[in-house]
């Protein structure tokens, strides 16, 4: 491999990382190669403490240059929206509560100004704004604008008041006829993504949403594609390793994409599976003590009917979540189908 061809992929995994909370990260770096992950580590740490590295692609030079923990001060105008407060900070960039015009909260997502130097963090971001401006329905975000400011390229969207499905399950196990119900919710986001011929690529707990209004809503579609044949200029990485090869992250992807194939649709329902699992089950089916515990449980090891775990499950529900995790994609249902079988 190319010293250059190694940076590439070194480049893809450092971004996919830093947008990961610190449990996922591990996981997603120990699939890679010991060089890549032993140099992504390495900025990663640099990352933190805001040290100058030596001799990384120029734009990563600059991101640990530029950092600006603070966000942008309230009142700070973006566009027609005035910033309120910030909410989260990552890798790919800033998210904030704002308002419009008009005065109604908007979140305002907003890639940092050095990484619109890095064409792969643009064509992410730019994703998910098409991606979702594509999708009109109760259970996708909204987006309401993209575009670009002094601040940087910028997505207005959708506020969100609740929880992610994530904290959701932290916080305890629910009742069975609400994790059936908020199953059914995603289910129906998905089914509307695959009608336009969008496949996620990314679903998991942390991009789901519980509104408090009992509204369920799926996001980060910042992976997404249209569900062509063909390869992957955002994911596979100049040398093919398992670095840039790879989309999604590690528990929820299915086993086909471990196999080196092009996700599908029915790559979105095995991944969708494992959360519904996860949700109404309380318990992710491919736990492991490792990152290739799990790996070698998503390729082999047999599901326990989600009943047997905790009473209560209809058995039409079991079933259908069962069907998801089949390994063989032909095998699983259609998006469609499972909300179906969610409704009875």
């Amino acid at each position: 491999m190319t010293r250059k061809a190694q940076w590439e992929d070194i480049e893809q995994l450092y971004y996919r990382a830093l947008e990961l909370p610190e449990r996922e990260r591990r996981t997603l770096l120990a699939c890679a190669s010991s060089t890549v992950r032993e140099e992504v580590e390495s900025l990663l740490t640099a990352d933190s403490s805001a040290e100058l590295l030596t001799g990384p692609p120029a734009h990563l030079a600059a991101d640990l240059l530029d950092h600006q923990p603070a966000g942008l001060p309230r009142g700070e105008q973006v566009a027609n929206y005035k910033v309120e407060s910030l909410i989260s900070i990552g890798g790919m960039g800033e998210v904030y509560l704002a308002h419009n015009p008009t005065g109604k909260p908007v979140a305002l997502k907003i890639l940092r100004r050095h990484l619109i130097a890095n064409p792969q963090a643009v064509d992410r971001f730019e994703t998910e704004a098409r991606a979702v401006s594509a999708l009109r329905h109760p259970n996708i975000v909204a987006v309401y604008e993209f575009g670009k400011s002094e601040a940087g390229l910028f997505i207005a969207m959708e506020w969100l008041d609740g929880s992610t499905f994530r904290a959701v399950m932290d916080g305890g196990q629910m009742e069975v006829g609400h994790a059936i119900e908020w199953a059914g919710q995603a289910a129906a986001a998905l089914a509307a993504a695959h009608a336009a011929g969008i496949l996620h690529r990314d679903i998991k707990p942390e991009n789901m949403v519980l509104c408090k209004n009992g509204v369920v809503k799926m996001l980060d579609f910042g992976l997404a594609r249209h569900g062509l044949p063909g390869p992957d200029p955002i994911s596979i990485g100049a040398s093919g390793t398992i670095s840039g090869s790879l989309s999604g992250t590690l528990p929820y992807m299915a086993p086909e994409i471990f196999r080196g194939e092009l996700a599908t649709t029915a790559s979105d329902i095995f991944s969708l599976g494992v959360v519904l699992y996860e949700l109404i089950g309380g318990k992710h089916p491919f736990s492991g003590a490792t990152p290739l515990d799990v790996l070698e449980a998503i390729e082999s090891r047999p599901v326990a009917p989600a009943n047997s775990l905790r009473a209560g499950i209809p058995e039409t529900v079991d079933a259908v979540m069962l069907r998801m995790l089949d390994r063989e994609p032909d095998r699983r249902p259609r998006a469609t189908e499972v909300w179906e079988a969610l409704q009875k």
